[in-house]
């Protein structure tokens, strides 16, 4: 799950809050169709505005809405009989007709049900300790373990008080780590280096759990939540901090990397970057 940039996560819950009302109120009217049409005018731009994942909005206005909208220009036709058989056919298509308007409403209730579930795990991920500071692949590749890094006089000599840092690796990287690994020369030696470290730290935490690496300095999790399976591995990595930024107004977020293009991208998106001394470099490799 995604907020749309500015979206807090007080104000999201509050809206899902509304629309959850909205549609369980639709599910227990006398009027189905009146409830639907209602449900879906009042909630489909509350989420447009704030989910950018999942798109909640596009799943009200399916072709079963469009179907179902007609329903109101045909039930004003309706009017009083005396025939049985007239009276009879009216019933059938009404029950018809509130069986379909029903079966859509429980189908909006349940993705709210799972949006909502989702939406517990971003909270979540929000109240995690710690400055996220979101790892790029050659930083895994060509600098020291996370783990050696004193990431607290890191900060102090940047004239920053970061009394936790919470590193991020999104799922992205280690794809691209396991990819490298399978090549030839330097660079393969290095990603399979930095796939069995990362093997070794997480082996006994739960996915997308954060383990400890230095007390109370330094946390290390994989991000799994909004992972972007985009071929663009830079923009998956951007992406990933730009969403902890979301999350954390207080602090925002830190792309960490020592690419040149990353850092001009990273600008553009108003996200500050980390860069590490030389001395936490590995040997044999040049500063760029």
């Amino acid at each position: 799950m995604r907020l749309k940039p500015g979206i807090t996560l007080a104000y999201a819950d509050d809206m899902l809050r509304r629309c959850e009302t909205e549609w369980s109120n639709a599910r227990g009217a006398q009027d189905y169709f009146a409830a639907y049409t209602v449900a879906v005018h009042n909630t489909g731009p509350m989420l447009r505005r704030i989910f950018a994942e999942p798109d909640l909005a596009a799943g009200m206005y399916t072709p079963a809405y469009w179907n179902l909208l007609q329903i109101g220009d045909r039930r004003t036709a309706v009017s009083f009989t005396n025939d049985p058989d007239i009276a009879r056919g009216w019933a059938n298509a009404l029950r018809a007709q509130n069986s379909a308007l029903a079966g859509e409403i429980e189908v909006q209730v349940h993705a709210l049900e799972l949006a909502r579930s989702q939406f517990d795990a971003l909270k979540e991920l929000a109240s995690r300790p710690g400055l996220p500071i979101v790892y790029d692949t050659n930083m895994l590749n060509h600098w020291q373990q996370p783990g050696d890094i004193r990431w607290r006089e890191l900060f102090r000599e940047r004239g920053e008080v970061v009394p936790l840092a919470r590193l991020v690796v999104p799922l992205r990287v280690i794809d691209e780590l396991d990819r490298q690994k399978y090549g030839s020369g330097d660079l393969a030696k290095k990603a399979a280096t930095a796939i069995r470290y990362l093997d070794r730290v997480l082996a006994d935490s739960p996915a997308g759990e954060p383990v400890e690496l230095r007390t109370g300095e330094s946390t290390l999790e994989v991000w799994l939540d909004t992972d972007d399976r985009s071929s663009d591995v830079d923009l998956a990595i951007l992406r990933c901090a730009a969403d902890l930024a979301n999350l954390h107004p207080g602090t925002g977020a830190r792309v960490l990397t020592d690419d040149v293009g990353m850092r001009l991208r990273a600008g553009q998106l108003n996200l500050p970057v980390v860069r590490l001394p030389a001395a936490y470099r590995k040997k044999g490799t040049a500063m760029d």
